[in-house]
């Protein structure tokens, strides 16, 4: 902690001390006043408004009621006093004016992480790891190519994520939204419907992904059924096109019933998933093309169907 902010927050914290302090050589002629001569109070509301590196030796987000009131006292205290050296004098009224902004910023970011904390501490996901509020404003994701930096950020990969835990993600990022929002604008200058549409980034793959998981459940699945993998992981195929998930269908009715492809079919197939690659607009689509084609070609030469 800062010498600055000892000398506010724990001289200034009681009267007794402060008059102790009154003895030794001073800049203002009271020492305990000698910490707010130093420092500009519009610097440390702009420091306390971005919410990132430390002012007074603290991190914005750990100070608390009691800091902000001890500042005050020490401001209403040392009101008047003048610096020889700078000629400036410290005035209680422009240090309430410059840091009363601030404390609603902070204390009302902080209280929206403890209630993130607080909900976090209550859920008990299987695999995944829930990360602090801000830490979900580094994620980033392709839609095309369906890649995304979700281990990073929850320790393990989206497509790898048990189902159990998919609600308890979703469920987390709403409830960290008030605080990321506000540290969004904070510290990077986002807007809030740009910080709305990260979070809902999120929301929606591991909700594309519930959803996929769930309708395959749902329509049930055999060991014969295809499976392919993206980035060795294996991805639903209820995640491609309505397009390709009837091909998808089609070939594996045939596995199941241990039949092959009847030879009209296979022409009929291998040029719609030829089509299906071609027309693509995410990897999702060309892994599951590329999928049906090398299942149709295995059945050609295998010698069982």
């Amino acid at each position: 902690m800062s010498t600055g902010l000892r000398s506010i927050l724990f001289v200034l914290a009681s009267t007794t001390l402060a008059t102790a302090a009154l003895a030794g050589p001073s800049r203002t002629g009271r020492p305990v006043c000698d910490a707010l001569v130093a420092h500009e109070p519009r610097v440390l509301r702009d420091g306390l408004l971005e919410m990132s590196a430390p002012v007074l030796g603290k991190a914005p987000l750990s100070w608390n009621e009691d800091d902000f009131d001890r500042v005050y006292r020490a401001a209403d205290y040392c009101d008047g006093v003048h610096d020889a050296g700078t000629n400036s004098m410290i005035r209680s009224s422009t240090w309430r004016a410059n840091l009363d902004p601030a404390r609603e910023a902070v204390l009302g970011t902080v209280v929206a992480l403890r209630e993130a904390d607080a909900r976090r501490s209550g859920m008990h996901p299987k695999a995944v790891t829930l990360p602090s509020c801000e830490r979900l404003l580094d994620w980033s994701h392709d839609p095309r190519e369906y890649r995304n930096n979700s281990a990073a950020i929850f320790g393990r990969d989206f497509l790898n994520t048990p189902y159990e835990d998919l609600d308890a993600v979703m469920a987390y990022v709403k409830v960290c939204a008030p605080a990321a929002i506000r540290i969004a604008s904070a510290r990077l200058k986002l807007r809030e419907d740009d910080t709305q549409r990260k979070l809902q980034s999120i929301l929606e793959v591991y909700g594309s992904l519930q959803g996929a998981l769930a309708e395959r459940r749902n329509g049930g699945q055999r060991n014969t059924d295809m499976v392919a993998y993206m980035d060795g992981h294996a991805i639903p195929s209820t995640l491609a096109s309505r397009r390709t998930q009837s091909l998808v269908r089609d070939l594996d009715r045939y596995a199941a019933a241990r039949q092959r492809l009847p030879a009209d079919q296979i022409e009929a197939m291998n040029k719609e998933a030829s089509a299906i690659a071609a027309e693509a607009k995410s990897r999702v689509e060309l892994v599951w093309a590329d999928a049906v084609k090398e299942r149709i070609s295995r059945d050609i030469f295998s010698e069982q169907p």
